[in-house]
């Protein structure tokens, strides 16, 4: 899949993308299908990009279209927090596979969109929010450097207490892979913890860096810490290194667990980056933000990530 044709696709399919570019690297955002965005590097398209998620509508009948590219979500997944599970079983919710952004600043190489979505968690818990995404891209070096600002902030006139709710800005950015794949993060020396079947021969660590294989199996979801420092794929079918790291939390704001536990079930360790193992084909890097202990009307949730994309 090329520039070219995923433009094509989203316009003919009114998902209105917008792309900012500096030199030969760019962001494509598609306004119209989740807010997703999509890399482009030495003009290359890098991440993975599902036209059926274009073409048709996630409904509970259809199933998800996973439209690929990095997308915003709010964390946690699953927990009696989570928001995957409010009707019981897991799905997307409505709001946001239909939600709709809106540019609300651009310019040739950065962009600001936003969407109001509400979110309603496993505890029947409404919660009004807006979605924004503020995202700048530069060509330095002949590497893509692309600085993300994910942020929810919350709309609603109540305030929420601490113990009744947990809700944080969570990027998944998505490529395709094969068996040369390798992911990469920092060894903090501390256990990892699977959210999915075990890692355990997959992985292999020189006492400063882990690497993962690619599973064409089982899904694999490895739960980090913040201070393993980064996540990263090396893709040799295409010499590319994809480097991502998310900033430190500004206080109020604490850590939260993503992980896809039963929607009756306490929440566990907290995470800031992730890698996620589809058999399917693909691989996820992700990053986590934070909560506050009470969520008062106003309060903007931001997660600031970097992304480095180079040949390898």
């Amino acid at each position: 899949m090329n520039i070219e044709q995923l433009l094509d696709i989203c316009q003919s399919c009114g998902r209105r993308p917008v792309m900012i570019s500096s030199g030969n690297a760019a962001v494509i955002a598609v306004a119209g299908m989740e807010g997703r965005l999509f890399y482009v590097h030495d003009g290359q398209l890098v991440s993975l990009f599902r036209p059926e998620a274009a073409k048709n509508i996630s409904t509970a009948k259809t199933g998800y279209f996973n439209p690929g590219g990095d997308g915003l979500w709010p964390a946690p997944e699953g927990t009696k927090f989570g928001y995957e599970y409010s009707t019981g079983s897991w799905r997307v919710p409505a709001a946001i596979t239909s939600a709709q952004y809106e540019i609300v600043s651009q310019s040739s190489n950065s962009l600001e969109i936003a969407a109001e979505i509400d979110l309603v968690n496993n505890q029947q818990l409404g919660i009004p929010c807006r979605f924004i995404r503020k995202v700048s891209v530069d060509e330095v070096d002949g590497q893509t450097v692309i600085r993300q600002c994910d942020a929810i902030e919350y709309i609603g006139i109540c305030e929420l207490a601490r113990g009744t709710f947990s809700i944080a800005p969570w990027s998944l950015s998505q490529f395709t892979v094969d068996d040369r794949t390798i992911a990469r993060f920092g060894d903090p020396g501390t256990p990892i913890r699977d959210l999915y079947m075990p890692s355990g021969d997959l992985l292999a660590s020189d006492g400063e860096t882990v690497t993962m294989k690619h599973d064409p199996v089982n899904r694999i979801q490895l739960a980090l810490p913040e201070n393993s420092r980064f996540v990263e794929l090396i893709l040799p079918q295409r010499n590319l290194q994809i480097t991502r790291t998310v900033s430190p939390l500004a206080p109020p704001l604490l850590p939260v667990d993503i992980a896809d536990y039963p929607p009756d079930a306490e929440p566990g360790e907290p995470v800031r980056l992730s890698i996620y193992n589809d058999p399917s084909g693909f691989m996820e890097l992700e990053t986590v933000g934070g909560c506050p202990a009470d969520l008062t009307p106003g309060a903007v949730l931001e997660m600031n990530t970097l992304n480095i994309i180079k040949a390898c």
